[in-house]
């Protein structure tokens, strides 16, 4: 059946159907769209994701679902037609008084005052159709439940069955009488025959899916109806004569084709070790080879868990995990978080390599997803080589307002449409920070898209300990679901304490066989340097999951590590003498000459540190490293840093420097040291200090550094001897600052082991998982003196742990314990708030207001111009090819002094201008860029770079980045 079957049947059933209006003109391209145009649109596209853009495993189990081979594409196509099925409504059609007419003209009415003053979403009014219809088709119960959510959540919120209905006060305008009953019962019978399938009867399909598969599911549908609803590709059809099947496929290859959509690997083979070695060039290393060797001989897909001290590959093993799994299993992606944003920059260079070396062209495909729409500058000289790709391929990754359809790749970089609301994570290769695998495990909008990108993938979480208790569970959540879609996943750690590696092999067992919670037995101490541990669940009915724990030596031999302590005043007034000895100790200990790194817990404590030792080293043998510097000078000094230190190329390394950097060298800063300097932190994050000293054991270092040897700062201790170890004869003192981010628990902890060094030598790697699991007992041995104030920081530890990670489960995608049965409905029940931008994203993951992020500019006379100097226009107008150039002065700040409420900073003036739908942009228009910092704060300072901000004299200096120069009130210093 087509539109043209309609002629000749004036007033009938079937020109009522075809007259319902399903896109307005505004937003189809200057004409209104059919209802079943864009149903039929929306269907197209969801062919073309079956067959260019979802894993083989994905079809796989769709087949299974709709009941045979190649049923499963027919299966999707049907359900993303019917998503807008609760359109074809009076609440829908009566809102807008073009549709409105065409349908009235066609023999339809309701009584319009009562149906504005009820209004119905099409969401739910199609979930509500939908159920009753396939009820009536006899349709079994199970699969009607399934079903309906993924219409009624498919602008991504799902409700409760017991929430479609009309309000009764409509008495039954909103959903239509008389004639409309027969109208929406022709409509889904046409749908049907439209699209060559049987009739609806016969649709049953074969199996329940997963909630996991139908999350998905409604992912793609999601994701069909946003490509089907741009106007330049889709442009409105209202002639029933011109709507057809064939049509519609070919306005989806059109689109598709134009915006550069694709699914990742095709036909991956599964490498050897000879492959991977000659693809890199080297041997691989112990762990990268039992990680080869586990994921080659794994019953079915499932999660790695790679332990391994800093230094020894673990991100390559990862790598090649994932591979190896995506091509034992159908997967064609991967997604790899880091802990934050900052550490997700300098992996995507390594990610993107390794991409193209597994197929050529494919490398161009990896994507930097920034939460926070940072900018990295390799990123962009990268991908986009055009102003058009350019504008098209950088966007927001997070929920702001959906990019246009207009963007586009041209093959060069991944397709803009990745770019719009909760789309990122559908880009077949992504890098990105943990938080968008998070956010995925809340209760939040998209969490359908973004299930749906992950569960094609395979998921590498670097550095997983490093996750916070608050986002602890959002990662068990993230665990649970991907579990039970037979994702495989690959997680690795230096410092996995006992009890999150069983907490989360329990999390992704509890997925895979369907349980609410699973509990494993006890695993195996660790004997070796690293460890690798499978968990997986085989295929066959009943099955019993599998638990497989090896491990292998380093290829590093162990080393004693020095580690003494410098005591200092933790009082405000004592810290320029504290700076002071510092200085004149590394003085010391680099007279020789050699490389140090001082680690300081706040920019502002490196900031003070740094000034003196550029006085006693001069400007070129210091270096500074924090957050509060603008993209980039952040990023210059960093690859400085990663080339000058760099652990495998001694060409090129300074004679002598300092490099004094804040936790941005605790995580993915690759780089070989002769010293450490560090404050005081808990155990896990003082190893992985650690690990960036020594890296190269054939490195030859001046004679007084040839013993790895760290020197811990920051805290004050009683009676400490000359050397700094030994006992104390209280418990320690530790910076106000540093005791607030951490807990003085863990650091009491630290200290001791710290000060224990003299009686028990910190050999390296072998150590690791002793001092480890030191650090998480919940009932350390500490010292007799300090055991009182240790008991009382320890409950207030623990206190403080418990309400967070309480706070973060009440947020979670599931809920547990309630009954919520095996569908999506009710998903959103008590929904997360919506948050927008990467910020809110973040604050609801991390359960704290994040950093905001501002780029910087300069205001002087009224006019404008960026920190380097470059004019801009009225206004703030930034020329489309100077939008680059103004991003690489972006920089965060701490969130005392942006919060995200009451709001402090805003974009410029002319950031804020929106081009009017349906107009065309002029000639002057099209040189100024604004989409791309529509949602941009700026931080605008003065001529002096200074500005005021939550009551704090802020500065911008060259050296040491943002600089806080006291309160306002307060007398100026300088």
């Amino acid at each position: 059946m087509t539109g043209a079957d309609v002629h000749g049947h004036e007033g009938d059933l079937e020109r009522q159907v075809w007259s319902l209006i399903g896109k307005t003109a505004e937003y189809a391209g200057g004409s209104e769209n059919l209802l079943l145009s864009h149903m039929l649109d929306t269907a197209a596209v969801a062919e073309r994701v079956w067959d260019g853009f979802l894993a083989r495993a994905t079809r796989d189990m769709l087949d299974r679902t709709a009941g045979g081979t190649g049923r499963g594409r027919g299966l999707l196509m049907w359900l993303a037609a019917l998503h807008d099925l609760g359109k074809a409504t009076p609440a829908w059609q009566g809102k807008y008084p073009s549709a409105a007419k065409r349908v009235r003209e066609a023999g339809l009415t309701w009584n319009e005052p009562t149906v504005k003053r009820y209004p119905w979403a099409h969401e739910r009014a199609g979930g509500f159709l939908l159920r009753r219809f396939l009820t009536e088709e006899g349709w079994p119960t199970e699969h009607v439940e399934w079903v309906w959510p993924l219409v009624a959540g498919h602008h991504g919120f799902f409700p409760l069955a017991s929430s479609l209905r009309p309000c009764p006060a409509a008495r039954g305008q909103a959903e239509g009488r008389v004639q409309w009953p027969l109208v929406q019962r022709e409509l889904l019978r046409c749908v049907g025959l439209l699209l060559g399938l049987d009739p609806v009867a016969r649709l049953v399909p074969a199996e329940v899916p997963t909630r996991a598969l139908q999350l998905h599911l409604a992912g793609l549908i999601a994701m069909a109806d946003q490509m089907a609803s741009g106007g330049r590709y889709f442009r409105g059809l209202d002639d029933p004569a011109l709507v057809t099947l064939d049509g519609a496929r070919t306005r989806a290859a059109e689109a598709w084709k134009d915006m550069g959509l694709r699914r990742g690997w095709e036909g991956l083979p599964t490498p050897d070790a000879e492959v991977l070695e000659r693809r890199y060039g080297e041997p691989l290393r112990p762990v990268q080879r039992l990680v080869a060797e586990t994921a080659r001989t794994m019953a079915a897909a499932g999660m790695l868990i790679v332990e391994a001290p800093m230094g020894e590959g673990k991100t390559r093993a990862g790598l090649l995990g994932a591979e190896i799994l995506a091509a034992r299993f159908g997967f064609d992606g991967v997604f790899v978080g880091m802990p934050r944003w900052s550490t997700a920059d300098p992996l995507f260079r390594e990610v993107r390599d390794w991409v193209e070396a597994t197929e050529a062209g494919l490398g161009a495909h990896v994507a930097l997803l920034h939460l926070w729409q940072n900018f990295a500058p390799e990123w962009t000289t990268l991908y986009h080589v055009t102003e058009e790709e350019r504008a098209a391929a950088i966007g927001d990754c997070g929920e702001e307002e959906p990019a246009t359809q207009e963007e586009f790749s041209g093959g060069q970089s991944p397709s803009g449409f990745y770019f719009g609301s909760g789309r990122g994570l559908l880009c077949p290769f992504v890098v990105s920070s943990a938080d968008e695998l998070l956010y995925a495990a809340a209760r939040s909008n998209w969490a359908s898209m973004r299930m749906a990108g992950l569960l094609g993938k395979v998921v590498v979480l670097d550095e997983v300990h490093a996750t916070d208790v608050h986002g602890f569970p959002f990662l068990l959540e993230a665990l649970r679901w991907l579990g039970q879609a037979r994702v495989p996943v690959v997680l690795l750690s230096a410092t996995l304490a006992a009890g999150q590696r069983r907490q989360v092999a329990d999390a992704y067992l509890a997925g895979a066989t369907g349980r609410t919670e699973y509990e494993s037995d006890p695993m195996p101490e660790p004997r070796g340097c690293a460890r690798v541990t499978a968990v997986c669940v085989p295929p066959a009915a009943g099955a019993a999951p599998v638990t497989s724990v090896e491990t292998c030596g380093s290829f590093r031999p162990d080393r004693a590590y020095t580690v003494e302590v410098l005591p200092e005043d933790v009082s405000p007034p004592g810290a320029e003498a504290a700076d002071a000895a510092l200085v004149g100790r590394l003085a010391q200990e680099l007279a020789d000459g050699g490389c140090a790194l001082v680690v300081r817990e706040t920019a502002s404590r490196a900031q003070t540190l740094y000034r003196p030792l550029r006085d006693r080293f001069g400007p070129d043998g210091v270096v500074l490293l924090h957050e509060w510097l603008t993209a980039r000078d952040r990023a210059l000094r960093t690859d400085f840093c990663l080339r000058a230190l760099s652990p495998r190329d001694g060409g090129g390394r300074p004679h002598r420097l300092v490099v004094v950097a804040t936790r941005v060298a605790e995580e993915s800063f690759d780089v070989d040291v002769d010293l450490l300097v560090t404050d005081v932190a808990p155990t896990d994050l003082l190893l992985q200090r650690i690990g960036r000293l020594h890296r190269d054991p054939g490195r030859v270092r001046p004679a007084r550094l040839r013993t790895p040897r760290v020197l811990v700062t920051g805290l004050a201790a009683d009676g400490v001897p000359p050397g700094g170890t030994g006992a104390a004869s209280g418990p320690p003192r530790f910076r106000h600052d540093c005791e607030r981010r951490h807990g003085r628990h863990p650091l009491l902890v630290a200290a001791h082991l710290v000060l224990s060094a003299a009686e028990e030598p910190w050999v390296l790697p072998a150590r690791i998982p002793d001092l480890v699991a030191r650090a998480y007992d919940d009932s350390p041995d500490l010292r007799e003196a300090w055991r009182e104030s240790a008991e009382a920081a320890r409950r207030e530890w623990r206190d403080v742990r418990d309400h967070r990670a309480d706070q973060a489960r009440r947020l979670l995608l599931s809920r547990r314990g309630t009954g919520e049965g095996g569908t999506l409905a009710g998903l959103h029940y008590v929904a997360a708030p919506v948050l927008r931008g990467g910020r809110g994203l973040s604050a609801l993951v991390r359960g704290e207001q994040p950093a905001a992020e501002a780029v910087v500019v300069v205001q002087e006379g009224g006019a404008y111009r960026m920190l380097s100097g470059t004019p801009l226009g009225d206004g703030g107008a930034v020329p489309v090819e100077l939008v680059d150039e103004l991003l690489t002065h972006t920089i965060p700040l701490p969130a005392e002094y942006a919060p995200m409420e009451p709001v402090a900073l805003r974009p410029l003036p002319a950031w804020r201008k929106k081009r009017e739908k349906g107009k065309e942009e002029t000639e002057e228009e099209r040189k100024v860029e604004h989409s791309r910092l529509r949602d941009r704060d700026a931080l605008v300072l003065d001529a002096r770079h200074r500005v005021v901000l939550a009551g704090r004299r802020l500065r911008y200096d060259a050296e040491l980045g943002l600089v806080d120069e006291g309160a306002a009130d307060e007398p100026q210093g300088r």
